[in-house]
């Protein structure tokens, strides 16, 4: 009995003992979570050129950890030297299970974005634009069923359709796919997304048409899907998006009508269906759109009359209706838009006269009625529009005089009156106009003199025989005007036939004898000068004098520099800005890069700008022009 006792205890120790063993064998084959995330960063050789101890991995750039040291978020636009590239794929994402942020953005990953980033059950903020990637976009995208944020915008390479799986991500706010090459049509699986606010995919070759199911997306206050391949009518379901914002649909190949339905979304501030194939009329169901800042339906095909109704937009900044087929008079209810900044209503079959009452719109900028039918004098209500740069009515039937009150209007830039049947002289105090840039009375039945003109920015070219003339004509098809003098009217030079001997003989001496005096004074004062105090910028921020500033440079010294941005100084012209060349006074050379008004309005652009910024200002590679400053500016 003793002794069966005593084997039982010693069977019992033997036992524990290889329980023990076992379990030391287990824990040292399978680490800790913690140990897991550490070796998980030191494989994937992100952090290969900062550090490799992993001990301290929540002080390395980028990482954050929560109180128990697991890292929470990988945020490397807080970190632009680490250098990831084709490294990506390498992460062990199954390693990181509270990992809630992954922003990889303008870090020039390579190859597809890995199936296993699935693994990051925890993840809620996922940005991977700006990026390089390629390949398809990943259905495990799918099982990331935490995920509010999701942007793969820019990144050129990626092929492929939108996998129906990102239906299941039902905590999703946004949304951004665009710019990406995906192909295909907008998976019905989208209308699933009930959380969603923000829809992004412009800038791809999606195509097929607008699934009804969009309708379901009650809370999306943003829809960009413009300059894809997308055929078919605007469904009547987008009615139902009462929170809508932002409709988005430019550059497509959309067809049917207007639906009476666009007049729910009340909340409604931007709505682009240009350059499309829409046709009928525009319902006076848009007047009800009482929130509307800008409508855009240019490059359309709709016909019919303005409706009446649009006169009840009284927050509408720009309305642009131009190149369709739209007929009738301009309404005088136009005039109740007090805010309108931009009106185009240019190349369509608008008949009747330009009414008077358009000169109570003071904030007008851009007043573009050309190319249509209409008849009647310029009205002289036009000169009360003070801040008008750009008023274009040529190709019309125009009669009567040119107001010389045009000559009060010192922000002009473009004044185009061609081809219609204006007469009479041309007003003198057009030369008043200095800032013009561009001008165009050609074809017309003027006569008499033409006024000098003091405009700089005109085009001026050699007309042989000591003459100069403006590039292109600006007088040509008008016969009854007087002919060229040389020297051109256009020079500002006095005729010096009729300045006095004795003035030609002494007054260069005396200006060179004066100026000679200023410039001893000058130049002692500056040298006295620097050597007490340092050079200080200007009120805007010099360009010279802060040229190793990485920060905001003033807009006012850019606009400066550029002429406002004037055309002779752009250099290139790409999807989403133009590229300008300036010389500053001290003899530096910039490029300047102005992004395109679309592209500024995606809700998304914001951060994905500063991100981008913060990271080309820091960055120092002989392959890569370095970034003196930037803003930002509506």
């Amino acid at each position: 009995m003793a002794s069966s006792l005593t084997i039982s205890v010693i069977l019992g120790v033997l036992w524990a003992t290889i329980l023990l063993s076992f379990a030391t064998t287990v824990t040292a084959a399978y680490p800790s979570p913690l140990e897991s995330e550490a070796i998980a960063l030191l494989e994937s050789r992100w952090w290969s050129n900062h550090s490799s101890n992993t001990s301290q991995r929540c002080q390395w750039p980028g990482i954050t950890c929560n109180t128990a040291e697991s890292i929470t978020k990988i945020n490397l636009s807080d970190a632009p030297n680490i250098e990831v590239g084709d490294r990506f794929g390498k992460l062990n994402f199954s390693s990181f299970p509270n990992l809630v942020l992954l922003n990889l953005s303008d870090h020039q990953l390579r190859g597809k974005i890995p199936h296993q980033i699935g693994d990051l059950s925890a993840l809620k903020y996922l940005d991977l634009s700006y990026c390089g990637l390629s390949g398809e976009l990943p259905p495990s995208l799918g099982k990331l069923t935490q995920l509010e944020f999701l942007d793969i915008s820019y990144n050129d390479n990626i092929n492929g359709s939108i996998p129906p799986q990102l239906g299941n991500l039902e905590n999703l706010v946004t949304l951004n796919l665009s710019q990406c090459g995906i192909v295909g049509p907008i998976p019905s699986a989208l209308g699933q997304l009930t959380s969603l606010q923000s829809l992004i995919l412009w800038g791809n070759q999606i195509n097929g048409s607008i699934p009804l199911e969009i309708g379901y997306l009650r809370n999306l206050t943003y829809l960009g899907l413009s300059n894809n391949r997308i055929v078919g009518p605007i469904p009547s379901a987008l009615g139902q998006l009462t929170s809508l914002q932002s409709l988005i649909l430019w550059g497509n190949q959309i067809n049917g009508s207007i639906p009476f339905e666009i007049g729910y979304l009340r909340n409604l501030t931007y709505l682009s269906l240009s350059k499309n194939r829409i046709v009928g009329r525009i319902p006076s169901a848009l007047g009800q759109l009482t929130s509307l800042q800008s409508l855009i339906l240019s490059g359309n095909q709709i016909n019919g009359s303005i409706p009446l109704e649009i006169g009840y937009l009284r927050n509408l900044t720009d309305l642009s209706l131009s190149s369709n087929g739209i007929v009738g008079p301009i309404p005088s209810e136009i005039c109740n838009l007090a805010n309108l900044t931009s009106l185009y209503l240019s190349q369509n079959k608008l008949t009747g006269s330009i009414p008077s009452c358009v000169g109570s719109l003071s904030k007008m900028l851009y007043l573009s009625l050309g190319s249509n039918l209409l008849k009647g004098p310029i009205p002289q209500e036009i000169c009360n529009l003070a801040n008008l740069t750009s008023l274009y009515l040529s190709q019309n039937k125009l009669t009567g005089s040119i107001p010389s009150c045009i000559g009060s209007l010192s922000k002009m830039l473009d004044l185009s009156l061609g081809s219609n049947l204006l007469k009479g002289s041309i007003p003198k105090e057009i030369g008043k106009l200095f800032d013009l840039s561009y001008l165009n009375l050609s074809f017309n039945q003027l006569s008499g003199p033409i006024p000098i003109l003091s405009a700089t920015k005109l085009r001026i070219i050699d007309a042989g025989n000591g003459c100069n003339k403006i590039s292109p004509d600006p007088f040509e098809g008008n016969s009854d005007l007087s002919p060229y003098m040389c020297p051109t009217p256009l020079t500002k030079k006095a005729n010096s036939s009729r300045i006095p001997y004795y003035i030609k003989t002494f007054l260069p001496i005396a200006i060179l004898f004066t100026f000679s005096i200023l410039g001893c004074l000058l130049f002692s004062r500056f040298k006295l000068k620097n050597n007490h105090v340092s050079v200080q910028p200007t009120k805007n921020g010099d360009l010279c004098s802060i040229w190793n500033y990485d920060g905001k440079i003033a807009y006012e010294d850019i606009v400066a520099a550029t002429e406002d941005f004037d055309f002779r100084y752009c250099i290139g012209v790409g999807g989403y800005g133009s590229v300008y060349k300036a010389k500053l006074p001290c003899g530096k050379v910039v490029a300047l890069k102005k992004l395109h008004h679309l592209e500024a309005e995606n809700p998304t652009f914001d951060n994905s700008f500063r991100n981008e910024i913060k990271f080309l200002s820091e960055i120092r590679h002989r392959n890569i022009v370095k970034l003196h400053g930037f803003c930002l500016h509506r």
